[in-house]
């Protein structure tokens, strides 16, 4: 099954917090000590109105009364002052519990988990060049693979959060009481020393605003005001700004339609370009083991889209499994059942270490990682298909939005696997992903790999018997040198030699490359 320890462990703290609320049937407590302050007060002050004495002895009263009411009004900033530490540690349970419900309790959402039993899902990448110098763009997987490889990637955001979450809360409650303690030690010397009468500090951990209601007997512990957690629920801790297209986490966005989709297909088509068919991420043979695909940042890439110049229409974009009230669980039809998705992973298989292991940029390491492949490689040493549980990278930033990919397994050096490191370099991202190729890469110009040479004996033979009958198949999407306004003759004229007429002047879907 998906291991989320931290999440389980947030959630039992929720449970706790809801025990906390009984906490508020104390606040008139504060108000009666407000309340019986205001009135000792007034009644030193009555006193020195209507004392009486005049000369030395009513200017000695008056002094000793003066000091009285400076030790009533030091005393009441240490009473509140300390009060103050007590309303931001409720304050910082209350806004973690809301933080934490904030995170989905399911991973998937329908739409998600409906494409598990797809063919062939189109997962784009960067702009790269293959071994042999073919551009490509795309990767193919099964749905399956898609599917579990979201989920474990969701899983790993989902974890990330729930540890940022509970880490914020420790450190903030520690924060809290050393202060508190310090707080009390001065109050506790102040109270003693009867012949000094000083006044404590009064800069505690709340705002003015949250100090002043204090001061007039009102406990405010109010959800819109962050306090030393440094969010509120205002804002929904932080995710009100991440849920639009141009938040920043979605690089393609997600499915506008409307006048932005006719804007988008107005535009040229960004035609989809594989690998060579029969290697590993085309489409007739599609990444299948879901560990292949975990330097991809799946969660913010939208797959299964016509891309065009201006941007994307169509496609699938998972939801965020850190932001329950995200558009895209209403776009995608909600939370899939549990039923469906428990358990997932609890047999999935990992690569075998010399496969896929790679570091660098989400899409171009998949890229250079599959295309690495292509070069005729082995499997590597140190198979762990019996693993329990895939390797997924890391979430971190704003919305946990920067991902991370995992380190190869088992790579402690330079002699780890059998590959040689491969580098490639894009023009567009800067990005670096490191794959693997026996055969060893040759440089092909910029933004193509760079082998460290030829790795193992035989490595120039096997490249050149990779080059020798091999098969690729002509499609019209793979072109895109096709002059303007060309017309394919086979694809609009039928008929025989009598009844033959000029192609039609417009645009039937057949040809993309036509006009």
């Amino acid at each position: 099954m998906v291991s989320s320890p931290m999440y389980d462990r947030l959630m039992k703290f929720v449970e706790g917090v809801e025990e906390s609320r009984k906490l508020s049937g104390y606040d008139t407590e504060h108000s009666m000590i407000i309340a019986g302050m205001g009135m000792m007060s007034a009644s030193v002050s009555h006193f020195k109105e209507y004392q009486g004495f005049e000369g030395q002895t009513g200017e000695a009263i008056d002094g000793w009364i003066d000091q009285t009411q400076q030790r009533y009004s030091s005393e009441r900033q240490g009473y509140v002052t300390g009060t103050e530490h007590y309303v931001e540690g409720r304050r910082l349970l209350m806004h973690a519990a809301e933080d934490a419900k904030l995170l989905s309790p399911t991973l998937l959402d329908k739409a998600t988990e409906a494409m598990r039993g797809l063919a062939q899902v189109v997962i784009p990448v960067a702009k790269h060049m293959g071994p042999i110098g073919e551009p490509i763009n795309t990767i193919a997987t099964t749905g399956a693979a898609y599917v579990d490889a979201i989920e474990a990637q969701a899983n790993a955001q989902r974890e990330a959060a729930a540890t940022a979450i509970l880490q914020r809360v420790n450190d903030e409650a520690q924060k809290l009481a050393d202060q508190l303690q310090a707080h009390t030690e001065q109050v506790a010397a102040f109270t003693t020393g009867l012949s000094n009468v000083e006044i404590p500090p009064t800069n505690g951990p709340s705002t003015p605003s949250v100090s002043n209601q204090l001061n007039q007997g009102n406990m405010w512990v109010s959800p819109h005001e962050a306090g030393v957690y440094g969010a509120s629920r205002d804002d929904d801790y932080g995710r009100s700004d991440l849920r639009g297209q141009g938040s920043g986490l979605y690089a393609d966005g997600y499915d506008e339609g409307g006048p932005i989709s006719d804007r988008v297909m107005s535009s040229k088509r960004i035609p989809n370009q594989y690998i060579s068919e029969g290697e590993l991420g085309s489409r007739l043979n599609p990444v299948t083991d879901p560990q292949d695909l975990m330097d991809i940042d799946l969660l913010h890439t939208r797959v299964n889209g016509d891309r065009h110049a201006n941007g994307v229409i169509g496609g699938h974009t998972p939801a965020s499994p850190v932001d329950r009230d995200h558009p895209l669980w209403r776009l995608n039809g909600g939370p899939a059942t549990e039923s469906s998705t428990a358990g997932r992973l609890g047999g999935a298989g990992v690569l075998s270490a010399g496969a896929l292991g790679l570091r660098g940029s989400a899409r171009m390491g998949s890229a250079a990682s599959i295309m690495g492949r292509a070069g005729g490689v082995g499997t590597g040493v140190g198979s762990s298909a019996g693993s329990t549980a895939l390797r997924t990278g890391s979430y971190s930033g704003a919305g946990f939005g920067k991902y991370t990919p995992p380190a190869p397994a088992g790579a402690t050096g330079a002699g780890a696997n059998r590959t040689s490191g491969v580098t490639g370099t894009s023009g567009a991202s800067g990005a670096n992903g490191a794959g693997s190729s026996a055969a060893g890469g040759r440089a092909q110009g910029a933004g193509g790999f760079m082998g460290a040479g030829g790795a193992g004996a035989g490595g120039k033979k096997d490249e050149k018997k990779a080059q020798r009958r091999r098969y690729t198949p002509f499609c019209f999407e793979d072109d895109d040198e096709l002059p303007e306004g060309y017309v394919n003759p086979l694809s609009q004229t039928y008929g025989s030699d009598k009844d033959l007429s000029p192609a039609p002047r417009k645009d039937d879907g057949w040809d993309p490359g036509q006009w």
